[in-house]
C-alpha cells in the first residue's frame, strides 16, 4: 500500500464532508419536488400508482445509502486524521491508511446503485406495460 501524506486525508475528509451537504440539499430539494408532484386538489392525499410504489422505495433506499456511505466516509476520515495528526504533528509526513476502512464504503456504493438499478428497471417495465398495451 502507497503511503500519503496526512494532509491529503485531510483533503479527503474534506471531499466528503461537502459531499455529504450536496447531497442532504439535493435531497432535501427532491422532497420538496415529491411532495407538490403527487399532491391531488386542495387535500393533502397523495395519489401513486401501485406499480410504482416498489420503485419508489427502492429509490428512497439508494438514497439513503447514499447518505450513509458519505456519512461513514466523513466520520472514519475526520477520526483518522484527527489521531494521526495528534501523533506526528505534521501533515507532510506519509502515512499509511488501512485498506479495511473502505470496505463498508464500498458495500453502501454497491447497495445504492443495485438499488437504483432495480428501481429503474421495474418503471422502465411500468412503461412498457402502460405504453405497449
Amino acid at each position: 500500500m502507497a503511503k500519503s501524506k496526512l494532509s491529503e486525508f485531510k483533503e479527503d475528509y474534506y471531499f466528503f464532508t461537502g459531499k455529504l451537504s450536496d447531497i442532504n440539499r439535493q435531497i432535501a430539494f427532491a422532497g420538496i419536488a415529491l411532495i407538490w408532484v403527487f399532491k391531488k386538489g386542495e387535500n393533502t392525499e397523495f395519489q401513486i400508482d401501485n406499480e410504482l410504489i416498489l420503485p419508489a422505495i427502492f429509490i428512497v433506499g439508494a438514497l439513503a445509502f447514499d447518505m450513509f456511505q458519505y456519512i461513514y466516509q466523513s466520520v472514519v476520515w475526520s477520526i483518522f486524521y484527527t489521531r494521526k495528526n495528534r501523533k506526528n504533528k505534521s501533515e507532510d509526513k506519509k502515512i499509511k491508511s488501512p485498506e479495511y476502512l473502505n470496505y463498508p464504503s464500498w458495500v453502501f456504493f454497491f447497495i445504492k446503485v443495485i438499488l437504483v438499478l432495480i428501481a429503474y428497471w421495474k418503471i422502465f417495465d411500468y412503461l412498457l406495460d402502460k405504453f405497449l398495451k
